[in-house]
């Protein structure tokens, strides 16, 4: 993509953000969408990844999302108020704890916990979503799998899918932020690369900026799937009724339609 537009990209998103590894132990089979259960994978340089893990009984048969989150963020802070309503749509999720984030949204980011509460930039997290991907298929062997980003790392699965296709059936992106800051670790244009499909979404007030809507015309163009959402807010939190003010079930009705 041209050099302007990604400085364009990453100005919006900076402004909107400021307001393979060694086999892991089997993990417990998550039963619930209360607590979940813990997951721990290994980046390959060593750094243990945590996850939580909602399955709510469903079968392994059914289809399985890794969901990351934005800056300054955690699993389940960020994905909480949405596990209950992507298990009664029958998918099982593992929300996991990048590097790069922190107790936005509540709750406590468990990997940077354990280095020591210093979080890093964002291109160093890129370990920690092939060490979960790794961990899944190695875990739990699903069928169909999905990747989930939310803001930073909605520019990072891309480049994960894009590297992983054999390993990836479906794509979901949240105001994915392509910019200065994710340059050093996010090809150009790796949408281009897909092999599976993917779909974008953007709340009204980012799409209405020009260098956002000609991404999201890049991307259409390349065969992605591009939602504006009205009423919604920067990064995953577009479908939470609390965090919006508005009621996003069309938002949340849409997403499960394409997923499905």
């Amino acid at each position: 993509m041209f050099r302007g537009i990604h400085f364009a990209i990453f100005t919006v998103w900076a402004l909107i953000a400021t307001a393979m590894s060694p086999a892991a132990p089997r993990a417990a089979q998550p039963v619930s969408a209360g607590a979940g259960v813990e997951v721990v994978a290994t980046a390959a340089d060593g750094v243990r990844v945590h996850g939580q893990a909602w399955f709510a009984g469903l079968g392994d048969d059914a289809p399985l999302i890794l969901l990351f989150h934005q800056a300054r963020s955690n699993g389940r802070g960020e994905y909480g108020p949405l596990v209950g309503w992507l298990n009664a749509a029958g998918f099982r999720v593992v929300a996991w704890d990048q590097r790069s984030g922190g107790g936005h949204y509540g709750s406590r980011n468990r990997t940077v916990a354990d280095l020591g509460g210093r979080a890093t930039d964002y291109c160093a997290a890129w370990p920690d979503l092939e060490a979960a991907l790794d961990y899944a298929r190695r875990t739990w062997h699903p069928h169909r799998l999905a990747v989930w980003g939310s803001s930073y790392s909605g520019a990072l699965v891309f480049r994960l899918a894009a590297e992983h296709g054999d390993a990836i059936n479906a794509l979901v992106a949240f105001s994915p932020a392509f910019g200065n800051w994710t340059r050093a670790c996010v090809p150009d244009r790796p949408w281009t690369r897909l092999r599976m499909p993917a779909h974008a979404f953007w709340p009204e007030s980012e799409y209405a900026y020009a260098s956002v809507r000609r991404l999201g015309e890049e991307m259409r163009a390349a065969g992605v799937a591009v939602t504006v959402v009205p009423n919604g807010i920067h990064g995953s939190s577009m479908l939470v009724d609390e965090r919006t003010g508005h009621d996003m079930s069309a938002a949340r009705a849409t997403v499960v339609s394409w997923l499905k």
